[in-house]
């Protein structure tokens, strides 16, 4: 059966060879993770913490020692996932993709762990629906990813027939009155190349206030 989707290359293997090439380099620089920063503001800290694209667990590993109860990471490679569960004992971990998470979970946190780019786009609208359903009202969304001024998609330079999708992924959230940007940290100068400009979006969940009272302008003669 061919591969027809970027979700079946990385789940077939391409998810392995990209661990491999960066595995020397995960968690170098763990104390300035930029999402583990922005954890560290939160109060009370979150119990209930799903990252999507964890590769082999470092960052879930580094959120259960600081407080978190419940840990859950999926990642399209079987090897770092084996490996993390070698590692890192006291957190959850499986082979899944951003288009189907666990059923039944409910989070405090979603992480979307600098993945999105490489999700096929026909999968786009399921995997809003589906990070949606398993964060909780009053919960925070956090997408790790690249912050470019306008969708457009570069070729994978690592397998053809791939594509990196560079586009504000929030803005698939924030289209939606549940969705509040709470914050966004830009970790690269304005003045970069688009290629390679990078951000981390701090969105709530808010289904409270997304709704006001309409009355006012029903009322309006």
């Amino acid at each position: 059966m061919p591969e027809t989707s970027q979700k079946e290359m990385f789940l077939a293997g391409e998810g392995d060879s990209w661990f491999d090439r960066n595995r020397s380099h995960l968690n170098d620089n763990g104390r300035a993770d930029p999402v583990l920063k922005c954890l560290a503001e939160m109060r009370p800290y979150p119990e209930r913490v799903l990252e999507i694209g964890c590769s082999n667990g470092w960052r879930l590993d580094r959120i259960h020692a600081a407080g978190a109860r419940v840990c859950h990471g999926i990642d399209p490679s079987r090897r770092a996932i084996e490996l993390g569960k070698q590692l890192f004992s006291k957190i959850e971990l499986a082979v899944g993709t951003a288009d189907k998470l666990p059923d039944g979970a409910v989070f405090d946190v979603v992480i979307y762990g600098f993945c999105l780019y490489l999700c096929d786009p026909t999968d786009h609208f399921r995997i809003i629906a589906e990070g949606d359903r398993v964060l909780r009202d009053g919960g925070s969304l956090f997408i790790y990813d690249f912050d470019p001024p306008a969708p457009y998609r570069n070729e994978y330079v690592h397998r053809p027939g791939v594509f990196s999708y560079k586009l504000d992924y929030a803005k698939l959230f924030l289209a939606h009155p549940h969705y509040l940007l709470h914050q966004k940290r830009c970790l690269s100068d304005s003045m970069d190349s688009p290629d390679s400009r990078v951000a981390v979006f701090w969105l709530t969940k808010q289904l409270g206030i997304a709704w006001p009272d309409g009355r006012y302008w029903t009322n309006q003669k």
